[in-house]
């Protein structure tokens, strides 16, 4: 039977025309017809009343009244609050706001329509013309104060509307029906659309639904929603309103449209004044096609499920079923041209691909014996034969200043490390079951370094065994299972602690007691980045909460190394740190990275931050290259832990290592190595930044004493490919550098701590020739 004919048209006036009184309107009203889709709109004349007013007949059994009540409540909050120029919707005499009448839509068919009455409001809907990108601006800045509004406003007592996610949308039982039975789709178009949806689920689950990017929005701004009148721009039909991304609503306001080569100017314009009034990150900006495609598809499910809607014959249902394979086959190829600037794992973006004929006998070899999991750096790897101090020595003879491995903080092969192991060596090595002096000695000298309250050490030969224990400790401490981590967070390799790295996963999604929130910057959180950042903590100890998970830690990198290296004078962690703690959670504060003086300031990347940690992990430079790790904790929380399971590491603190240890700390004292980080390390920083205020492809540069990150643009986005190539060219300097961050588009630099002048003023320079060598290329605009 056809969605609406004439027969339709006068069974629902006749319905109004019973209502009419409810609204005080005469029953002799003019009663016209504007649109139908799914709900039918009438615009009602009274001669008696001032002004016409719009009733929106709903379709059946589709909203519940409570759906449609939330609707208006919302509407009546954006209004109340100047958020938007929207129609009041009117009460009834009675108060109420919903109406209702029975359609006999045939004699043994009787359903029941929901009526709302709205003000009616002047307008035209928008042209598609040049003054359209104009118009998309104000949107934008529209659609960041619809969002704006809707993380920081309290949901009243039984508010409920839709979810538009993967599994209302394209999943077993969608909203608007299934994409598959769409007009002119080949088994070829099904497959490949098949594709995009495996794709889009992935994405989808892989971005999540924090407060940041996910909760109450209009879900439909396309042009046939919004009104023009005098240059104002109102928006209407809040019909579809609901819970989903907020970089949805883009995709939503380009509707049918999305084939136009115009669209990209459209989305700059937007973006522009989206920026304007909220702060948008990079990473949600890039999710913009993904959407887009999301929405497409929803649409295609749409057309075919309504294809005698008058929309539905315009866009022309065979012809928009091919438009949509046409989208996807084009956004699933440039998915693949640009994989290389996808957001990065930890282990992929310094694991070039060494897979090529030119390969050595010697790569081959390692190939062979690694299997899968083998890692080398640069296309062409490097074979390494000997190292000392700052430079490493490859088998071809030439020397490389390493910028790069944090291990060996002192320098490689640093005489006093490898005369205490090997007097240790030929000594006594055994485990912790027995009293060995030179341990306890360590320990002593390693809690002088921490605050007071952390006087308990657990020694272990890895960081990723330290991070494991610490978030078993605060399991058992706290009685909670959830962690919140950063997005591109590494914290280890075993598996609870490969859970907390999702830069560690190639694949799948967090599992559900772990919550990862996004890096600590002014593109994320704006100039005022620690109440920023304890909201989104705040945000993500309540998801968890509603996921039935309470939350145990806050695990974080003092200096954000995965995520792109971040530190900020005078810290920016006090304020999460109480958010965690009144939850009821502990604060671990993952040292493996920058502690034992890198950051020049302070010891400890937490001592920056003003706040101490319940529990620190330890590793990397501990031994300046001998596999030793740890963990500091409340004498308290030990306690706790092993009435019930204990713990025991058979190489963990042996001797060996607690001589090597003791090396690191003492060599770092009486050679002042932590007052050289923080003084080569502002003279390196202060440098850089005069190279990135004369360079179009260096961005913004971060980081504390010897510890550095710095953005590599294109355009002035991330570039992954650019990165790459940098990394090439520094090593054509003789200097070894690494990726990281979300976009593996941030240089990673960490020196030896022992550093010269002229070492720093060795890669200062060659850091220049790099860039321009860079900037030169033909290939791509941009001088030095």
């Amino acid at each position: 039977m056809a969605l609406y004919n004439d027969s339709f048209v006068e069974r629902i006036k006749s319905g109004l025309v019973e209502l009419l009184p409810s609204w005080g309107i005469s029953e002799t009203a003019e009663i016209h017809l504007l649109t139908v889709s799914e709900n039918a709109t009438f615009l009602v004349r009274d001669s008696n009343v001032a002004a016409p007013i719009i009733l929106r007949v709903h379709r059946p059994s589709y909203h519940t009244p409570d759906e449609i009540a939330s609707e208006l409540k919302w509407i009546d909050a954006l209004r109340q609050s100047n958020i938007v120029v929207a129609p009041a919707p009117l009460a009834l005499r009675d108060g109420s706001f919903i109406a209702s009448f029975t359609d006999l839509a045939s004699p043994d068919e009787e359903r029941e329509r929901y009526v709302v009455a709205f003000e009616f409001i002047k307008g035209q809907e928008p042209k598609a013309d040049d003054k359209l990108t104009e118009g998309f601006e104000t949107l934008g800045a529209i659609s960041a104060r619809l969002h704006q509004h809707a993380e920081n406003w309290p949901l009243p007592e039984g508010f409920v509307r839709k979810r538009w996610t993967y599994d209302t949308a394209l999943g077993d039982k969608p909203l608007w029906g299934s994409w598959r039975q769409a007009l002119d789709l080949t088994q070829e178009d099904e497959a490949l659309l098949e594709t995009l949806c495996d794709v889009l689920r992935r994405k989808l689950n892989d971005y999540g639904e924090h407060s940041d990017r996910f909760g109450l929005i209009h879900a439909d701004l396309r042009l046939a929603n919004l009104l023009v009148d005098n240059g104002a721009l109102s928006v209407i039909d809040f019909d579809d309103c609901g819970f989903s991304w907020f970089m949805y609503d883009f995709a939503a306001a380009i509707s049918f449209y999305e084939e136009e080569p115009y669209i990209p100017e459209l989305q700059s314009a937007w973006l522009k004044g989206y920026r304007s009034v909220r702060a948008l990150s990079l990473a949600d900006e890039n999710m913009i096609p993904m959407f887009i495609l999301f929405r497409r598809l929803l649409l295609t499910a749409w057309v075919a499920s309504h294809s005698e809607t008058e929309t539905a014959q315009a866009v022309g249902l065979g012809k928009f079923t091919k438009g949509t394979v046409s989208l996807a086959r084009r956004y699933l190829a440039s998915l693949e041209e640009q994989s290389v600037d996808t957001p990065a794992k930890i282990l992929e973006m310094n694991a070039f691909d060494a897979r090529t004929s030119m390969l050595s006998s010697s790569v081959e070899r390692r190939l062979d014996n690694f299997g899968a999991s083998s890692v080398l750096f640069y296309r062409a790897p490097i074979e390494m034969v000997e190292a000392k101090g700052a430079w490493m020595t490859a088998s071809d003879g030439v020397t490389y200043l390493d910028f790069y491995n944090n291990v060996p903080c002192l320098g490689h092969c640093h005489p006093s490390v490898i005369d205490a192991v090997s007097q240790q060596m030929a000594k006594l090595n055994t485990h912790t079951r027995y009293i060995v002096s030179i341990v306890d000695d360590y320990i002593d000298a390693l809690k002088r370094t921490l605050p007071n309250e952390l006087s308990n050490i657990v020694l272990t030969c890895s960081g990723s065994e330290a991070n494991d224990l610490a978030m078993r400790l605060a399991g058992k401490v706290t009685g909670g299972s959830g962690f919140i981590v950063t997005e591109c967070a590494y914290h280890g390799n075993t598996a609870y602690v490969t859970e907390v790295s999702p830069s560690a996963m190639k694949k799948g999604v967090l599992p559900p007691h772990v919550i990862a929130i996004p890096e600590p910057s002014t593109s994320n959180y704006g100039v005022d980045i620690e109440a920023g950042f304890a909201h989104r903590v705040k945000t993500a100890v309540d998801e968890l909460r509603e996921r039935g998970v309470k939350v145990a830690a806050l695990l974080l990198d003092s200096i954000f190394s995965s995520d792109g290296v971040y530190y900020q004078k005078g810290g920016f962690l006090s304020s999460a740190v109480d958010v965690i703690r009144n939850a009821g959670g502990v604060y671990i504060a993952d040292e493996v990275q920058p502690g034992f003086a890198r950051t020049g300031e302070t010891f400890w990347g937490f001592e920056a931050h003003h706040v101490f940690p319940d529990i620190v992990t330890m590793g990397k430079p501990m031994g300046n290259g001998f596999p030793m790790a740890g963990v500091a904790t409340k004498p308290s929380f030990l306690a706790t832990y092993c009435q019930d399971v204990g713990y025991f590491n058979t190489f963990g603190g042996n001797p060996v290592a607690a001589a090597a240890g003791l090396a690191v700390l003492n060599t770092i004292e009486s050679q002042g190595l932590q007052d050289n980080a923080l003084k080569i390390g502002r003279y390196i920083k202060d440098r850089l930044l005069d190279i990135a205020g004369q360079s179009n492809i260096i961005g913004e540069v971060r980081g504390a004493g010897l510890f550095f990150g710095i953005d590599v643009e294109e355009n002035g986005a991330p570039s992954a490919t650019l990165s790459i190539q940098l990394i090439d060219q520094l090593r054509e300097q003789r200097i070894l550098a690494g990726a990281a961050g979300k976009h593996g588009s941030t240089l990673k630099l960490r020196p030896p701590l022992c550093l010269t002048q002229s070492e720093a003023d060795f890669f200062i320079e060659g850091f220049q020739r790099a860039v321009r060598a860079l900037c030169d290329n033909p290939n791509r605009k941009g001088d030095l």
